[in-house]
């Protein structure tokens, strides 16, 4: 026990196990929490996922409404201009999923003469039931990573790093390695331990990273599968409108002209020429 904790090579394995503990404990912690998750997945893989939800999954609410405008443009309950523009039929076929109903539910109630566009569906709130619908009816899969347990480990690399330098100058312990050395030394010895640690924990998933590849290619391929019913040409008047247009830049302001006068004038600049007097009733001739 000496050793670990008086030695000069035992204090750095001792704080770079404790590092390594720690790893070990927040793998074990997110294994136990993601075990109900992956049970989820696994039973998507092996079931018909709805193109809509499978979109959600892959890209959030933008692509889940593009893939079911798609899927309403082919029911026949959508048309779509070439533009771009939305317009209701008022015909197709009847919509079962709910989420696709409130869709074509709020398509239907835009006034009439007005198109609606792709990028109005994720932010207007005409449209909160669909999304509100799409959320719901979402399978409980967190697709992307939070980045907390990546920021956890880094964090713990600097604080065993300190704390490794603290206990060597408390216990007085020569530089590793080079008992002879100047105990400064101490701080290369520190660099290069945290170092070794921030390595693996660079390796912890980063934030908005994706958790689940095979679910993510399954999605995909449910996604394309469904926007394929469609010609390319169609497609691609939709997904025109996807991103919402710039406004336009204002107006030039106009430029401003100021009028200057020498200074030795005793008169305004406004003076009537076209008057039967020549004097500006300034007050130097009283006017007369």
């Amino acid at each position: 026990m000496d050793w670990w904790l008086t030695d000069s090579e035992g204090i750095v394995a001792f704080w770079l196990l404790i590092f390594a503990v720690c790893n070990g404990l927040r793998g074990a912690y997110c294994w136990f929490r993601d075990k109900e998750e992956r049970r989820v997945v696994e039973s998507l893989l092996a079931s018909e996922l709805h193109p809509v939800r499978a979109s959600f999954l892959l890209g959030g609410m933008a692509e889940a409404a593009e893939t079911a405008v798609c899927m309403l443009v082919d029911d026949g309950v959508v048309k779509v201009s070439r533009t771009g523009g939305l317009r209701p039929t008022h015909r197709g076929r009847k919509q079962t999923d709910r989420a696709l109903r409130a869709l074509a539910e709020a398509i239907r109630a835009t006034p009439a003469g007005t198109a609606t566009e792709l990028h109005e569906i994720p932010a207007e709130a005409r449209f909160t039931p669909f999304r509100e619908r799409v959320e719901r009816d979402a399978p409980p899969v967190h697709p992307t990573a939070s980045g907390k347990s990546q920021s956890l480990m880094l964090a713990t690399s600097m604080l065993t790093t300190f704390a490794m330098g603290v206990h060597a100058g408390g216990a007085m312990a020569p530089t590793p390695f080079f008992p002879d050395a100047h105990r400064m030394s101490w701080l290369y010895v520190c660099m290069a331990a945290w170092v070794a640690q921030w390595a693996p924990a660079c390796l912890w998933p980063s934030e908005k990273r994706r958790r689940w590849k095979a679910l993510d290619t399954f999605c995909k391929d449910v996604t394309e599968t469904a926007r394929a019913a469609l010609p390319d040409s169609t497609r691609q008047a939709i997904a025109h409108t996807k991103e919402r247009p710039k406004p336009p830049p204002p107006p030039p302001r106009p430029a401003r002209h100021h009028t200057h006068t020498d200074s030795g004038a005793s008169c305004g600049a406004g003076i009537d020429t076209d008057s039967g007097s020549t004097c500006g009733g300034c007050g130097g001739c009283g006017g007369e």
